[in-house]
């Protein structure tokens, strides 16, 4: 897999972003990381909300429109830097002490995905 998406991963577990995950949002925003050039250029990912059904919140990882990393620039020409590189689902309403156990879930059903999608 990527260094990009490696490293991606490692934000979100070294800066605890990936609770935000579990944060009520607005479908169509940004969850991390926060909307800034320099982290959209560093990091080159970032995950979206997706709506909310019956208590499962669709999240999406998306490419930013900053990458460098030449499969990640061959995905946003080919698809724009809306199209979901990979999408999973998570319970909204996940206890705080499940929340990393939950995420780890996430990220392994994310990984395939990410896999396919970038060859």
């Amino acid at each position: 897999m990527s260094r990009v998406v490696k490293a991606f991963r490692e934000f979100l577990v070294a800066e605890k972003t990936f609770r935000k995950i579990f944060a009520k949002q607005t479908p169509g925003n940004r969850i991390a990381p926060p909307r800034t050039n320099s982290m959209d250029a560093k990091l080159q990912l970032r995950l979206d909300a997706g709506e909310v059904v019956n208590g499962k919140k669709a999240v999406y990882l998306q490419v930013n429109s900053q990458a460098k990393n030449e499969a990640l620039k061959k995905f946003k020409k080919k698809y724009g830097t809306d199209a979901n590189l990979a999408t999973a689902f998570i319970d909204e309403d996940t206890p705080e002490e499940k929340q990393e156990e939950v995420f780890e879930e996430m990220w392994q059903h994310l990984e395939p995905q990410i896999r396919e999608r970038l060859g």
